[in-house]
């Protein structure tokens, strides 16, 4: 199949879907959905014969889901019209989503067990086989429905990581592209994993023509697991195994700033500008936006916070720390205990230094992120690892205030941001705290200089450009079997 301009019908699949619902009366109103990875796919998808396939996540999708029977469907969102599946996997969910993916893959694709506690290796099988391996056999299976050998077929990200050898076995000649958001490890974590997990993982990803990532680290990281692992042959970007060639590649994800501005210029921004700069007084900015999830560094950035205090006196009357945090995951243990250590540093930040010094505020005040984004002095991003960190870029972009960022090396945006950002390690909360002093004192030509590079880094591989990457390669790639 083809779409009207020639170019083969794209399939995506993915955990979460394009379109969130909202109800008008008896009615639920299709709107496009949130999140960067509709940012990225978004307007490639509206119009025409592609189809995206997702699983139905809550009590409105399910909903919906019935309504359609589990057929495909146009919703008409003010954005444009999506041709969608919605899966309803039932009780398969839970495992699936909360058991393996958002902890089991999560986890150990971020490196956050606690070893020699953690992972603890019981329990896992029926999660995985009832619920991820059982809930990714069925949209391979509804990919392989709406597809044909003609078709394009891009997988998303770690919650499909097993469906693409059921595609591939259903549709041989199939272009199929599975792009990993998350990091990805070296042999030596993943094999944390029972070994049949690991075999099927990698199994599934190299069924794939091609396998993409946010950095050449996840990638080479990769390419040595299915050497050590499987004992592919590896030359270049080609993984080779057992005649079968899957290209492992890079394709940098940068921010579509038109649209982030259009976002940026509502009243609602506006408003929320004016209450920030009333607040700060005269005080410098030094921002946090994130999901609260283990991976992405929170406590240690509030000890550096605490620490920067203790030994800059200087900074408790000048400097203000606003962490605008959006709740991830509570229903997973590990995610709610952190979240309540984060707090009790918080509240001990609050206790040694006075209320003025820190917001600390868990509710996803979107506006808020976006006003403090235009504001900021310094923007602290420590991930213990990540895929992307799309939250830096989007700051480099919107920032109008000469801001300085100091960010993790470890996450997938130093790759491109690193020569003007403010690399520290993550695990060091000590040199945090010489960053965000250097940060904070940096000359103003300097901040100047580095805050224009971060935002022309931040354009690299805007979201159309991004997914065009992808696809040529993979047109390539299929051309060249």
């Amino acid at each position: 199949m083809a779409d009207s301009d020639g170019d083969p019908t794209l399939i995506v699949a993915s955990n979460r879907g394009p379109v969130s619902w909202a109800r008008d009366g008896d009615d639920l109103r299709p709107q496009r959905g949130a999140g960067g990875l509709v940012s990225a796919l978004g307007e490639a998808m509206v119009g025409g014969d592609n189809t995206w396939i997702s699983l139905a996540l809550d009590d409105v999708d399910r909903e919906v889901a019935r309504e359609h029977a589990g057929e495909a469907f146009d919703a008409d969102t003010d954005r444009g019209t999506f041709r969608l599946r919605l899966l309803d996997v039932g009780d398969r969910l839970d495992p699936h989503y909360n058991e393996v993916s958002n902890r089991l893959l999560w986890f150990t694709l971020h490196e956050l067990w606690g070893a020699p506690y953690e992972p603890g290796g019981a329990d896992w099988s029926d999660p995985w086989f009832y619920g991820y391996t059982a809930v990714n056999e069925s949209v391979a299976q509804a990919v392989a429905d709406a597809a044909d050998d003609d078709s394009e077929i891009h997988l998303q990200d770690y919650h499909l990581l097993t469906a693409g050898r059921t595609i591939r076995a259903e549709l041989p000649d199939a272009a199929l592209l599975h792009y990993v958001h998350t990091p990805w490890v070296g042999p030596h974590y993943l094999q944390m994993l029972p070994d049949r997990i690991t075999e099927a993982i990698l199994g599934g990803l190299l069924a794939a023509d091609v396998v993409g990532f946010s950095s050449p680290t996840w990638a080479e990281a990769f390419r040595r697991c299915a050497v050590d692992l499987c004992g592919a042959d590896v030359q270049g970007e080609t993984v080779t195994l057992d005649e079968t060639q899957t290209v492992v590649a890079d394709f940098v994800l940068g921010v579509d700033a038109d649209a982030l501005e259009r976002e940026s210029d509502s009243d609602a921004v506006a408003r929320a500008g004016e209450d920030l700069e009333a607040q700060l007084d005269g005080r410098r900015l030094l921002l946090r936006a994130d999901r609260t999830d283990l991976s992405k560094n929170i406590l240690r950035g509030l000890l550096a916070f605490e620490q920067l205090l203790e030994r800059y006196p200087q900074h408790r009357e000048r400097v203000w720390h606003v962490a605008l945090l959006d709740p991830s995951r509570q229903e997973v243990p590990e995610y709610a205990a952190y979240l309540d250590a984060c707090q009790q540093v918080a509240d001990r930040i609050h206790e040694r230094f006075g209320e003025p010094v820190l917001e600390f505020a868990v509710g996803g005040d979107y506006p808020r992120v976006l006003a403090a984004f235009r504001r900021y002095d310094v923007m602290l991003t420590n991930p213990v690892i990540d895929g992307t960190n799309l939250v830096a870029k989007e700051g480099a972009v919107l920032n109008r205030n000469g801001g300085a960022i100091v960010l993790s090396r470890t996450a997938g945006a130093a790759h491109v941001l690193g020569d003007d950002a403010l690399l520290v390690n993550p695990y060091d909360v000590e040199s945090q705290v010489e960053a965000l002093q250097r940060a904070l004192t940096m000359d103003a030509d300097e901040r100047s200089q580095r805050a224009k590079a971060l935002r022309e880094a931040s354009l690299r591989g805007r979201p159309a450009d991004w997914l065009a990457a992808q696809r040529a390669r993979l047109s390539s790639v299929v051309k060249g079997r």
